[in-house]
């Protein structure tokens, strides 16, 4: 790609964004911490982040597997995620910041500002903060209720950061800001996110010295942190000892990997979001249309698409196909797999929906009952909505695994002592807190960030209403449940 000469600041919307100030995070990686002050005086001068160089993102790989029935092992699920550099970082931010602006001005035009509700501040109508999850969770359901007989459809875009097309995104990018090039600043930070470089955290920590084989209590050798985590430093190393183990050397070579396949963002960047949301402009704009040809409705969540209208089986077959389709055409080198779709039929019956499951059918070929609707957390069986059995498991499995490590912590620190001394000299309260309620809840309850998975719960109780009268029953017994499971592990553990 060519370079992007200069245009007038006034032909950039730099006027119009409200006042920005950097936040400089203390995680460990390549560079020096810096004031925040400092951090905003080169993030936002075009000059200077023109003539910035960027490090290497560092890598790792989030992983988990699928939620399937107990006894069985689910299918491994990895999503790459990459950090910045500080100073990056408080770039990539500031020019999200730009671009933002503009971006919330095309929704409001289009009619989107409702439909598109990832990586965004969607005021409640109280006004009282922001929607989250539950908030949309709940438009959902009431969006069903109110069709009443109507189906949904729900797809969702494979590998969405990874496969957006840098030619296209560049496009965007020039017409978020009503300009045909883009200047030389927003040009190096577009190459800084598509072209970007990135290193294995763990190679990293491996070239420096705070990974490797060590040997444990019992004589084994296994791969490991060599110092605590908490006493790596906050700047892994200064530039010499980057360029000499991290870039190439005259003794081994580079770790560094450099995006070079012309498509993908790196997810964690703090511009990545606002991008992958402004690429899907045009088909939010088709999905707008569509719905609104049928009487419907559409949610778009990132990569998780739901449309609800009030037509047949057949119609929603089709409607999904179409959709399909569509993606290739508004969303260049984007895909949703047939495979990853759901339709669900709903049916007025008296007080309730019933649920059906359009594309699971019977020997006769009629639709069966089908598992309930699942959307962004919560299931909605037709008259409540509830947390999710994947949520719920997921929960009950991090508890065991909490108490298992606590029970082999204290047992190994109180050696002789019966489980109910170690009982007594263990801060329960402190576990049952990461998990269950917390004091003085209604100050915290607004700051997502100070929610305990017990608050949380509350919290879509009390959002859902009626609707969500069960949630609250789901984890009635969580406190006791946590722990009689630490009197198990201990006992095991002893």
């Amino acid at each position: 790609m060519e370079a992007h000469r200069s245009f007038c600041p006034l032909s950039l919307p730099r006027t119009t964004v409200k006042a920005w100030t950097a936040s400089v995070r203390r995680y460990p990686h390549f560079d020096p911490v810096i004031s925040e002050a400092e951090a905003t005086d080169i993030a936002t001068d075009p000059d200077r982040v023109r003539l910035h160089t960027f490090y290497p993102f560092l890598r790792y790989d989030e992983g988990w597997n699928a939620y399937t029935e107990k006894g069985k092992s689910g299918k491994r699920k990895d999503r790459p995620i990459r950090f910045a550099a500080r100073l990056d970082s408080c770039i990539f931010s500031y020019y999200r910041h730009l671009l933002s602006a503009p971006y919330e001005t095309k929704l409001q035009s289009e009619g989107l500002a409702d439909a598109v509700i990832a990586y965004r501040r969607i005021a409640k109508a109280s006004g009282g903060g922001g929607q989250s999850n539950i908030d949309f969770s709940l438009s959902a359901v009431e969006a069903i209720q109110s069709q009443g007989d109507c189906c949904s459809i729900a797809l969702d875009i494979s590998s969405f950061f990874e496969t957006l097309d840098h030619d296209r995104l560049l496009d965007v990018w020039a017409e978020l800001l009503g300009v045909p090039r883009l200047p030389n600043d927003h040009f190096k930070v577009f190459q800084a996110i598509t072209r970007y470089a990135h290193v294995d955290v763990i190679q990293a920590y491996t070239r420096l010295g705070f990974y490797g084989d060590k040997t444990d209590r019992h004589g084994r050798t296994r791969p490991g942190y060599l110092k605590p985590r908490k006493e790596i430093p906050v700047q892994l190393c200064d530039g010499r000892t980057f360029q000499a183990k991290i870039a190439r050397s005259a003794t081994q070579p580079s770790i560094i990997e450099v995006n070079k396949c012309g498509k993908g963002v790196p997810q964690g960047a703090p511009l990545s979001d606002l991008l992958a949301n402004a690429y899907l402009l045009d088909f939010d704009k088709y999905l707008r249309d569509v719905c609104s040809e049928f009487g419907g409705k559409f949610f778009r969540y990132s990569d998780d698409i739901l449309v609800i209208a009030p037509i047949s089986e057949i119609d929603a077959r089709k409607l999904e196909a179409d959709i399909r389709g569509a993606i290739s055409t508004y969303g260049k080198g984007l895909v949703i797999k047939e495979e990853k779709s759901a339709i669900h039929r709903f049916e007025v019956n008296g007080d309730r929906q019933a649920v059906f499951t359009v594309k699971a059918a019977d020997k006769s070929g009629n639709p069966m009952p089908s598992k309930p609707f699942e959307y962004l957390g919560f299931r909605y069986d037709g008259k409540h909505v509830y947390i999710r059995d994947k949520t719920m498991s997921n929960l009950h499995r991090k508890v065991a695994s909490v108490c298992r490590a606590t029970a082999i912590r204290q047992a190994k620190r109180y050696r002789g002592k019966t489980v109910h001394d170690i009982l007594a000299l263990t801060n329960i309260e402190k576990l049952i807190q990461a998990f269950g309620s917390v004091k003085d809840f209604k100050s915290k309850s607004a700051d997502y960030r100070k929610w305990t998975f017990t608050t949380y719960a509350k919290r879509a109780s009390k959002t859902m209403g009626p609707l969500g009268k069960p949630i609250e029953r789901q984890i009635k017994n969580l406190r006791s449940a946590i722990h009689r499971k630490l009197e198990y592990e201990l006992n095991r553990a002893r």
